[in-house]
């Protein structure tokens, strides 16, 4: 970027939602998974998935032109970016890309000149799960994203951390027990709680095993279980400051004196350059209220609910580990 004329830079960014929204449009439609190994007409791939043939053309032509698919001359073809469109892809960021489409996430953007007058969103993220709970279909998409950036993220988080020291593990705020799943498959002596909302819970009731009990509950309201081991995946960053120290003091309430916790979130980089967890900072400003934060951030909320950080870890992900004992 630091070669690129001033007036360039500011007129792709003005412009970078344009091929976003071709993204958007292209994943939901399912354009990748109608397109096989064979490349085929843009005109063949509209017909299959019920979109306009003359703007599909143009939409994958701008999409080709930066890297998702390919153009030649029987038509259109994959690149590995656009393989990441399919929904049968084992690294598919296609449940993602839906999940920025929906009207409800887009409206964030739309309105965040209200945020940035005001520093709150125009619908924070209580307002957000209310919305999904009346809206079955658009928070099916939003789970079906979550579930898939868990899949792609765990296995990171699983081979930066022993769990085999702790017995008995409790996943706050831990959706659906995935990444509680996979803790439990390495640590075979551990045994886990998935503390969720009562209709979260409701959700994952085929989850629960011997090894595996779901305790339905409020963290701002009802006591969390007693544990060695407490984890908070993308949990805080949905807060403010006020609301994320709330939920840390309710967990030291609960909490033994030789009980751990996990923070496990995108940290903010420090260095002044892009980086993805700035704009994931934009994105909680625009759709929770919450905020990524720093070390120097978290050490200051955990010290402050009575924990003293012990280490940062990083992850092969875009996820970093703050693990921190009772002070």
């Amino acid at each position: 970027m630091a070669d690129t004329p001033p007036d360039e830079i500011i007129k792709d960014l003005a412009n970078a939602h344009t091929i976003a929204r071709c993204l958007h449009v292209v994943a939901d439609a399912g354009v990748a998974d109608a397109l096989g190994e064979a490349p085929l007409p843009a005109a063949e791939l509209a017909r299959r998935v019920g979109l306009n043939a003359d703007a599909l053309a143009r939409m994958l032509r701008l999409l080709a032109a930066n890297g998702v698919f390919a153009v030649g001359h029987d038509g259109y073809s994959h690149t590995p970016a656009s393989r990441l469109l399919r929904g049968d892809d084992p690294r598919s960021l296609r449940p993602l890309v839906r999940m920025r489409s929906l009207p409800v996430i887009w409206r964030g953007f739309t309105e965040l000149a209200l945020a940035a007058r005001t520093g709150r969103p125009a619908n924070d993220w209580p307002a957000l799960v209310s919305y999904f709970a009346t809206h079955p279909d658009e928070a099916a998409v939003f789970n079906e994203a979550m579930v898939a950036k868990s899949q792609t993220m765990i296995p990171t988080v699983l081979d930066a951390l022993d769990f085999g020291a702790f017995k008995v593990i409790v996943d706050i705020g831990g959706g659906r027990g995935h990444l509680l799943q996979a803790i439990l498959a390495r640590a075979p002596s551990a045994r886990g709680i998935l503390f969720e909302l009562p209709h979260v819970i409701g959700d994952a009731a085929a989850t629960a095993s011997p090894r595996l009990r779901l305790v339905a509950g409020d963290f701002f309201v009802d006591a969390m279980p007693n544990a060695d081991l407490y984890i908070l995946m993308d949990v805080l960053h949905d807060w403010p400051d006020a609301d994320a120290a709330r939920i840390l003091s309710a967990l030291r309430r609960a909490a033994p004196v030789h009980a751990h916790v996990l923070v496990i979130e995108t940290l903010v980089a420090e260095t002044p350059g892009p980086h993805f967890s700035k704009t994931l900072d934009i994105l909680m400003l625009a759709l929770t209220g919450g905020r990524e934060r720093g070390p120097a951030e978290h050490a200051r909320l955990l010290e402050g609910a009575g924990f003293r950080v012990e280490r940062v870890l990083p992850t092969a992900s875009q996820y970093s580990i703050v693990e921190a004992g009772v002070a």
